[in-house]
């Protein structure tokens, strides 16, 4: 189970699928529904790029501290795990909130 702390204080759970010498594309959800929601587009990407799924704070399998939580801090959030994992650029897609 990847999980990696984030310079915000707390862990997140993510996903790396796909070719690993791809250009990488991350997927972000809302607070409504994990990552794993992802997977049919992941399936559609995995052979020409390497895609990124995790789950926000309070979603799925990363931690859940005591809200409420804001935009801003759900992005940082964000900024943060892309920083841990060394992703310089990227494509972002977005959902819901993400």
């Amino acid at each position: 189970m990847p999980r990696t702390d984030i310079s915000t204080g707390i862990s997140l759970y993510y996903e790396w699928h796909g070719d690993a010498n791809g250009p990488p594309v991350v997927f972000i959800r809302g607070t409504g529904a994990d990552s794993s929601r992802w997977m049919p587009q992941v399936n559609e990407y995995k052979d020409k790029y390497r895609t990124l799924i995790f789950d926000n704070r309070g979603v799925g399998k990363s931690d859940s501290p005591d809200g409420p939580y804001t935009v801003e801090m759900m992005a940082e959030d964000s900024v943060a795990l892309l920083d841990a994992l060394d992703v310089d650029t990227c494509h972002l897609s977005g959902l819901s909130l993400g």
